[in-house]
C-alpha cells in the first residue's frame, strides 16, 4: 500500500478562542495516482481515511461533468472533519471551492450516485448565485491558511513545497426552501444529463436520517433534510423522469 501525505492547507480561525486546525486535499492533485487506494494523512502522520482511488477518479470526473453542465468553474476538495458535511466556498483569490469531508465521505463510501448528487447540488449553489447572495447576509470565517506539500516531490505531485499567506473563506449558509428546492432540482438534471442516477440523492438523505438525532451535522444546518425532503425529491425525480 502506497502511503502519500496529501496537499493539506491548515487554517487557524480567527476570532475564536482556541485555535482550530482544519486540513485540506486537493482532489486533482492525487487523482492520478496509480495505487489502488489513497492514505490521506495530516502532518503528524496521523491516518485519517483510506479511500479507493476509483473512488476519487470517479468523484473528480463527476464534478467535472457537472462543472461542465452547470456552467461553473469550481475546485474539489476533500475537507478535514467527522461529522457529514459539504460546502461551497471561495478561497481569496476568488477560486469556488466544493468541499466534502471526510465525513461525508465514510457515510456515502464507493457511491459514485450519491457523490454526484451532492456535487451537483453544492454546484447549483453556485450556478444560482445562492452562495455568493449568502455573503452579504452571513457570517464569514477568515483565515490565514498554509498549504504543506511534504513528501509530494518524491511521489510526483504538483504543487510541493510551501506556500503561506492563502486566504481563505468559508461561508456559512443558511439556504431557504427555494434555494434548496432550486438546487435539488437543478442537481437532478446534472445528473440526469451526465448519466448519473438522481435517485442516489434520496439514498443519501435516507442515511442522514439515520444519524444519531442527537449529534448537530453541520451539513443538516445549512441544507435541510428530513422525510419532507426525501417526498419532494422522489416527486421531483419522478416529474423529470416523465418528462424525458
Amino acid at each position: 500500500m502506497k502511503k502519500l501525505l496529501l496537499l493539506i492547507v491548515a487554517l487557524s480561525f480567527a476570532g475564536c478562542a482556541m485555535q482550530q486546525r482544519k486540513y485540506y486535499w486537493r482532489v486533482k492533485d492525487v487523482v492520478f495516482e496509480r495505487g489502488p487506494v489513497l492514505d490521506l494523512y495530516k502532518p503528524d502522520r496521523q491516518l485519517v481515511l483510506t479511500v479507493s482511488t476509483k473512488t476519487i477518479q470517479e468523484m473528480m470526473l463527476a464534478h467535472l461533468r457537472i462543472n461542465r453542465t452547470a456552467g461553473i468553474q469550481s475546485e474539489l476538495y476533500i475537507v478535514d472533519g467527522d461529522e457529514p458535511n459539504a460546502f461551497a466556498g471561495k478561497i481569496n483569490n476568488g477560486q469556488r471551492v466544493i468541499g466534502i469531508n471526510l465525513g461525508m465521505m465514510r457515510l456515502i463510501g464507493g457511491d459514485v450516485d450519491e457523490y454526484a448528487a451532492l456535487i451537483g447540488h453544492e454546484a447549483a449553489h453556485w450556478a444560482k448565485g445562492h452562495v455568493d447572495a449568502g455573503q452579504a447576509r452571513t457570517s464569514t470565517l477568515n483565515a490565514l491558511g498554509t498549504v504543506v506539500g511534504v513528501g509530494l516531490s518524491a511521489a510526483g505531485v504538483p504543487a510541493a513545497g510551501l506556500i503561506s499567506g492563502l486566504g481563505v473563506d468559508l461561508i456559512d449558509s443558511s439556504y431557504n426552501r427555494v434555494q434548496e428546492r432550486d438546487a435539488d432540482a437543478a442537481s437532478v438534471d446534472y445528473s440526469l444529463a451526465n448519466k448519473y442516477d438522481p435517485r442516489w440523492a434520496i439514498t443519501l438523505h435516507e442515511k442522514f436520517l439515520g444519524i444519531d438525532r442527537g449529534l448537530r451535522l453541520p451539513f443538516l444546518s445549512s441544507h435541510p433534510s428530513g422525510e419532507e425532503r426525501i417526498e419532494s425529491l422522489r416527486s421531483l425525480i419522478a416529474s423529470k423522469n416523465a418528462a424525458r
